[in-house]
Order: structure tokens, then C-alpha cells, then sequence
């Protein structure tokens, strides 16, 4: 299953130090649910893990991040991710590009677009279902993000270094994708 995945927010931080965070995949990981950095490879290439959590058994996916692109004076970056399922029933892939823009007031707006393929477990939920995650799971990652803006690099690298993450938990965000369907059908 192939999705495509357009999401934008502001912050009010200025353009040079989001962009900053961007780049640095360690500190991204902090901001996405379930997720971790393990190991950075070289400077453009990172493994990770991402725990996912449907009902009482936990999913444990190992994967690897590569950055294909980076344009400081555009501010846009590319990343290109793939996961496989540790025990062999599903994998995922991404490609995503990230670009930011000052704001006249002193912001900056940070937009993405991603390409998903997901393959087995995961897919089995359908594109809907799947697209509503995606906005529970970028709701969650966007007020990390924002916080963690907020914090010095210590406080953040700490918690890039924690061994356990808590897994996203996909049985009740689907259980608020599912709700959050039937809401925009009345």
C-alpha cells in the first residue's frame, strides 16, 4: 500500500535554529512516537528502531535512515527510511522531503511531504485508517517538536540515548483515527 502524505505547521522559533534540528536526526527521533536513533553510521546515514504496540504483543521494527539531500540555503532536506519488521511480518518504507520558510514574524513554517509503502500487518488497516494515524501520530510529533525546540541539545541528547521508548500504541490511536472518520462524516 502506497500513501502519500502532504503536512504543514508553524513554530515560533526563527528559521536558522529549526533548521538546525531538522538536520539532526538523533533529536527528530525524540519527537516521533515509539521511535529511536540506535546508531549513526556516518554522517548521513542513521539505524534505528520503532516499537508499535496492537493490543497486548508488541511490534518492534529495525530500520535505516539515509539523508539523500541536504539545502542549507533553501532549507530543504531529503530523507529516505526503510524498516523491516523484526520478526518478519510486514516492512515499511519512506520518502520524505522536509522544507522550511521564515515567517515575517519571526517564525517558521516547516512543511513535509511523504511517500509511505507499507507492506503486511500494517497494511492490512487500510489507507483511511492508516491516513488518520498518521494525523493522531503528527499531532503528537508536532508538540514534541515545538517543545523540544524550547530545550538545550543536553536535555534532548539524555533522551535520544534512553534505551527503552514506549511503543506508539496503534490499537488506540486507530481506535481515535476510527472516531476521528465518523467525525468528519456527520
Amino acid at each position: 500500500m502506497a500513501l502519500k502524505i502532504e503536512k504543514s505547521f508553524e513554530v515560533q522559533q526563527p528559521i536558522d535554529k529549526v533548521w538546525a534540528f531538522l538536520i539532526d536526526p538523533r533529536r527528530v527521533a525524540t519527537c516521533v512516537p515509539g521511535a529511536q536513533i540506535t546508531e549513526q553510521v556516518d554522517e548521513k546515514t542513521y539505524k534505528g528502531a520503532i516499537k508499535v504496540k496492537v493490543g497486548p504483543s508488541v511490534t518492534d521494527y529495525n530500520g535505516e535512515l539515509q539523508i539523500v539531500r541536504l539545502d542549507a540555503e533553501n532549507h530543504e532536506i531529503e530523507l529516505l527510511g526503510k524498516g523491516q519488521d523484526v520478526r518478519g511480518r510486514g516492512s515499511a518504507s519512506m520518502k520524505m522531503t522536509g522544507k522550511l520558510r521564515a515567517l515575517d514574524n519571526g517564525g517558521t513554517a516547516v512543511t513535509s511531504i511523504s511517500e509511505i509503502g507499507v507492506v503486511g500487518i500494517l497494511a492490512q488497516m487500510g489507507s483511511r485508517v492508516i491516513t488518520e494515524v498518521s494525523n493522531v501520530m503528527f499531532a503528537e510529533f508536532m508538540e514534541k517538536f515545538q517543545a523540544q525546540l524550547q530545550q538545550p541539545w543536553e536535555a534532548t541528547e539524555d533522551q535520544a540515548a534512553s534505551p527503552e521508548v514506549e511503543p506508539i500504541k496503534a490499537a488506540s490511536l486507530a481506535w481515535e483515527a476510527t472516531k476521528g472518520l465518523f467525525r468528519g462524516k456527520s
